[in-house]
């Protein structure tokens, strides 16, 4: 297969620079352009470094102004033209784009076209930071854009202008009905332009996936295009061109970057097929059984932060126990992997935390966004142990055909971009993985969302009696409130007790997710109304946009009230981010409580414990804690954040050296 010769790890600039050779199915590229692997560094830090000094330099506000005025003066002209006018003059325009690349004339001469359509088709004047960022993506940057200041348009500038450059484009989104909602949102705009528009759904057959993928740009999940790939590399590798429906890997843009590139990075994306293994239910029963005889704390060790380990009193009684059994059983790493995944489904993985029960199926509850992974499935025979467990019928065993991670799929793109409110934490990982540097966008408009702190309490009674008081009392103001919680078990209490209190209010989680897109879509409507109270996971987070009513800003806005520590700052950004968009008022407050399974990590250290509660406010004076407390707590999440790291950095060497090994073999599995 003709392709342009792949450069090696050290030409990462040539992944982020806005150069002339744009990528595109050709005669440079090859008919299905893609990057090979890059090589990483044993370092995190020698590889940002080596990234940093191959960056292009920091966007120049002096260039960025400069488009901004070209795009201002060519806007009219572009806006005075008949329709047949401007056909004739965005051709021409096509052109010039294809073979001189995104020069800051063509570019704002492109941006021009896109954003007088925009006025003549919406009546919407696009403001300065939304074509800066729009110019700073095409220049292979992720961008931070807070919520509320237009990330969606600012999307549509960059793909609709790659797309008349002549680069296939593919637009990542949260999930299918974001997919097919945006594709069809901007149908006509696109049209306007010439361009053809199209997305894709986790439903779609492989001959709709091929004729949506010969459009101008794709709107579909990443995970959509990941597989899609990976399909494409079964049919190659077995000669089978023809079947292959993508048109290569030219240029991504991802909607809310940070949670695809950063918190699912290494959600092991497997393309798998179903097998027949008569003697796989009886194994996972057996080890389930053999699991259960053991003891916690005796036998084995868990701790919610921790992995759970096996004891060597546990592995002597297992090894009396598997004594009488036949063929593996009798084998010590055999027997203590499948009954370590035997504990693990038992103690580790909760119902209605890491999964949920329904249809009679176990489905898995995504961490970041608190929606089902529909599709997902734990592999090793975890999740038919979990099945198991939850006395459902047992999803049946599959056997790998490729796989990868998206930290190892999205270097094979030729550039990268894209924009989320919370980007800036990660920009040395962005830099070191994907190569591409952050750069923030200014607010159009000062914030004015208020920070009431942080509450301590000493339990979890205190802590979710306090969230209750808290949101009747901003209900009974007439606000809106929204509280944010870490799982579907968590909703259902906080619920039961505001029943209990009679409180009017209502919950979104998981289960309404899939099966009932309408029931959530209604909750998302009436959350901003005078005295609303909304009880929602991670669902209600990223990507979320609640209305406040006219009443609910004139007294105060949207009030946020989280109830969890999470991983990073950056998911707790985001949840507050739902309040206070666009310079609206609004307000939010953090409660936890020291039985907290996240605050762990601090309890174990009695003496700092003593000192960050001393420091508290007296027991039952409901009062935000110090600075100080705060800054602790926060140095907890960092540490926490730091480790995640840490541990998406072995992966990636792991695969690399996985990548390497096959490669030795002459095998193709482990893209």
């Amino acid at each position: 297969m003709a392709q342009e010769p792949t450069p090696s790890a050290t030409t990462w600039s040539q992944h982020v620079s806005p150069g002339k050779r744009l990528p595109m199915p050709g005669p440079v590229y090859g008919p299905y352009p893609l990057r090979d692997a890059p090589e990483f560094a044993s370092s995190s830090l020698v590889a940002w470094a080596a990234a940093w000094l191959r960056s292009p330099p920091p966007p120049g506000r002096a260039a960025a102004d400069r488009l901004v005025k070209l795009v201002r003066e060519h806007s009219p002209r572009w806006a005075r033209l008949t329709e047949a006018q401007f056909d004739a003059e965005l051709s021409a325009l096509k052109a010039r784009l294809a073979v001189q690349g995104f020069d800051l004339t063509l570019t704002a001469q492109a941006i021009a076209a896109v954003a007088s359509v925009v006025q003549r088709q919406l009546g919407w004047q696009l403001h300065d930071v939304q074509l800066k960022a729009a110019w700073w993506m095409l220049g292979g940057r992720l961008i931070e854009m807070a919520t509320g200041e237009g990330k969606t348009i600012t999307v549509v500038l960059a793909a609709a202008t790659a797309a008349l450059a002549g680069i296939p484009v593919h637009v990542m989104t949260a999930n299918d009905y974001l997919a097919r909602r945006d594709a069809q949102q901007w149908l006509s705009l696109y049209a306007a332009l010439g361009l053809r528009v199209a997305w894709v759904v986790s439903a779609d057959e492989p001959a709709d996936r091929r004729r949506a993928y010969q459009h101008d740009i794709v709107y579909a999940t990443a995970k959509e295009f990941a597989f899609d790939h990976l399909r494409d590399r079964v049919a190659r590798a077995q000669g089978r061109e023809a079947d292959q429906v993508l048109r290569g890997l030219c240029m991504a843009i991802i909607d809310e970057a940070d949670s695809i590139l950063i918190d699912e990075a290494c959600t092991p994306l497997v393309l798998s097929q179903a097998v027949d293994s008569a003697d796989a239910e009886q194994r996972h029963r057996l080890a389930i059984y053999l699991a259960r005889k053991l003891k916690s704390g005796r036998d084995f060790l868990y701790e919610p932060d921790r992995p759970l380990r096996l004891r060597h009193e546990g592995a002597q009684r297992l090894a009396q126990a598997a004594a009488a059994l036949p063929g593996p059983w009798r084998l010590k790493r055999f027997r203590e992997e499948q009954v370590g995944l035997a504990l693990t489904a038992l103690w580790a993985l909760k119902r209605d935390v890491h999964y949920l029960v329904r249809d009679e199926e176990v489905h898995i509850i995504d961490g970041t966004t608190g929606r089902l992974a529909i599709g997902r499935a734990w592999s090793r025979g975890l999740h038919q142990m979990v099945c198991i467990k939850e006395q459902v019928r047992l999803s049946p065993e599959t056997q790998t055909l490729l796989q990868t991670t998206y930290q190892e799929f999205f270097p094979r793109y030729h550039r990268i971009c894209g924009l989320s409110g919370t980007l800036w934490e990660e920009r040395r990982e962005f830099l070191a993985i994907y190569g591409v540097p952050v750069v923030k966008v200014p607010l159009r408009v000062p914030g004015q969302r208020l920070d009431q702190g942080l509450l301590l309490l000493d339990d979890d009674t205190a802590k979710w009696q306090a969230v209750v008081r808290h949101a009747r009392q901003a209900a009974s103001q007439g606000r809106a409130v929204l509280v944010g919680v870490d799982s579907v078990s968590d909703s259902e209490k906080l619920s039961a007790l505001l029943t209990a209190q009679a409180v009017p209010h209502r919950v979104l989680n998981a289960s309404h997710d899939g099966h009932a897109g309408e029931e959530e879509r209604s909750v998302i409507d009436a959350a901003g109304l005078p005295g609303a109270i909304t009880v929602a996971t991670h669902m209600a987070g990223r990507g979320t946009d609640i209305q406040p009513h006219a009443d609910v800003l004139a007294r105060g806005g949207l009030h946020v009230i989280n109830t969890h520590l999470n991983a990073s700052a950056r998911i707790d950004r985001q949840l507050y981010g739902r309040a206070g968009r666009q310079g609206q008022p609004g307000s939010h407050l953090w409660v936890l409580s020291w039985e907290d399974e996240t605050l762990t990590p601090l309890t174990r250290h009695t003496a700092l414990t003593a000192l960050v509660k001393a420091a508290c406010p007296p027991q039952g004076r409901e009062r935000p804690v110090p600075r100080t407390v705060r800054w602790v707590v926060g140095v907890l999440q960092f540490w926490a954040g730091r480790q995640t790291a840490r541990q998406r950095w072995a992966l990636l060497q792991m695969q690399q050296a996985m990548r390497r090994q096959t490669a030795w073999a002459g095998r193709d599995d482990w893209v």
